[in-house]
C-alpha cells in the first residue's frame, strides 16, 4: 500500500508542476499580447498627411523640349470642388523641378472649365494662342486625362472655338 501511495504522490506532484508551467506560459502570452497592444507609433499621422494624394502633371523638359511627367503630392481636398481648374492652374504656375518648364504661354488665364460627359471643356484667354507647337495643348490634355472620368479635352478661346482647335484632343 505504501508503494501505491508513493506512486500516486509522484503523479500528483508531476501534474501540479505541469499545471503550474501551463498557467505560467498562458499568463506570459497574455502579458505579451497586452504589451504589444500598448505600443504607440513614434509620430502621429496628422489629418493633412491623411489627405495627401499624388497627381501627375506634364511639363516640358528644358533639354529635350518633350513633355515629361512630374509627380506631385497635394492635399486631396484641393480636388473636391474644381479639380480640373485646380490642375490647369498648377500647370500654368509651372513645375517644381528646375529641369522643366511650363509650355503654357505667359499670361494665359482660365475663363471656365467644365466636364461634359467624359470631355473637359476648357475656356482659356487669347494668350494661350501664343503657344509654339502642341506641348501646351498636350500638357493640359495629358494631365487632365489622368482622371479616370476624363477621356478628352476641348479648348475654347474666350468662349469661342479656335480654327486650329475645333475637335476634342485625347491623350498622346
Amino acid at each position: 500500500m505504501n508503494r501505491i501511495f508513493k506512486i500516486i504522490l509522484i503523479i500528483a506532484i508531476i501534474l501540479t508542476v505541469a499545471i503550474f508551467i501551463i498557467c505560467n506560459v498562458s499568463t506570459e502570452n497574455v502579458e505579451n499580447v497586452n504589451n504589444e497592444a500598448t505600443i504607440q507609433p513614434e509620430e502621429e499621422i496628422s489629418d493633412e498627411q491623411m489627405r495627401q494624394t499624388n497627381i501627375s502633371l506634364y511639363f516640358e523638359d528644358n533639354q529635350s523640349m518633350e513633355l515629361v511627367k512630374e509627380n506631385r503630392k497635394i492635399d486631396a481636398k484641393e480636388l473636391l470642388d474644381t479639380p480640373y481648374l485646380y490642375i490647369v492652374n498648377l500647370l500654368i504656375s509651372g513645375p517644381q523641378s528646375k529641369n522643366m518648364q511650363t509650355p503654357i504661354p505667359a499670361g494665359t488665364k482660365v475663363n471656365k472649365v467644365e466636364l461634359i460627359g467624359e470631355c473637359v471643356n476648357i475656356d482659356l484667354s487669347s494668350e494661350f494662342l501664343n503657344m509654339s507647337g502642341t506641348n501646351a495643348i498636350y500638357s493640359i490634355v495629358d494631365s487632365l486625362t489622368e482622371f479616370k472620368e476624363v477621356s478628352s479635352v476641348k479648348f475654347l478661346i474666350n468662349g469661342e472655338e479656335s480654327s486650329n482647335m475645333k475637335e476634342a484632343f485625347v491623350r498622346k
